[in-house]
């Protein structure tokens, strides 16, 4: 082995001592602010392995309970949520309970309401509604500038704000049912670039 690789091996076993409090002290005193400061964001002489180790385990066990009793408990309530209500309560409105074995009506525009039913409850008779007129009503327009597109392009976006009326008559009855539903549409406009 050469001489300089025995002094090599030497100077890597060897460590620095670690300055003395005083030192440390003073060097932060010369520093000022900037000492204060630095010296609190030193890392600790002595790291404490064990209490990491510990607090990491803590951090993954302890969600994982959490979830665990939350399920117990969700386990445990929606069977109650699931139950039948007690027919008096319906009885005393009037209502009826369906039955959650019921099969639904196509015609009838409620759930779990068949067409006739509606029709005792309403007063207005199911049959004899015309074809309902829809009319597009524009709001506004607004030009929300240029974005990126997935692609890389880029593309102008405008957005469009509708309100879609609906008008059902019933002539035999003389009834008129105007709903309005709010809609909106994006509509991305490539740009070229040069």
């Amino acid at each position: 082995m050469n001489e300089l690789e025995e002094i090599e091996k030497e100077l890597t076993g060897l460590t620095p001592r670690s300055p003395s409090k005083d030192f440390s002290s003073r060097v932060e005193n010369a520093l000022g602010e900037a000492g204060s400061v630095a010296m609190k964001h030193l890392p600790d002489p002595n790291p404490n392995h064990d209490r990491s180790q510990l607090s990491s385990s803590i951090r993954f066990w302890i969600p994982l309970g959490i979830a665990a009793i939350l399920v117990f408990f969700l386990s445990i309530s929606i069977p109650s949520f699931l139950e039948p209500e007690d027919s008096s309560i319906f009885s005393s409105t009037g209502f009826a309970v369906q039955p959650l074995s019921m099969v639904e009506d196509e015609d009838s525009p409620l759930h779990g309401v068949t067409s006739s039913e509606l029709e005792d409850l309403s007063g207005v008779p199911v049959e004899g509604w015309l074809d309902p007129k829809t009319q597009e009503r524009l709001i506004r327009k607004i030009d929300e500038g240029i974005v990126d597109r997935a692609t890389g392009l880029p593309a102008r976006q405008y957005r469009y704000h509708f309100i879609d009326e609906t008008l059902w008559t019933h002539p035999a009855t003389e009834t008129r049912i105007l709903s309005t539903t709010p809609r909106q549409e994006v509509y991305l406009i490539d740009l070229e670039l040069y």
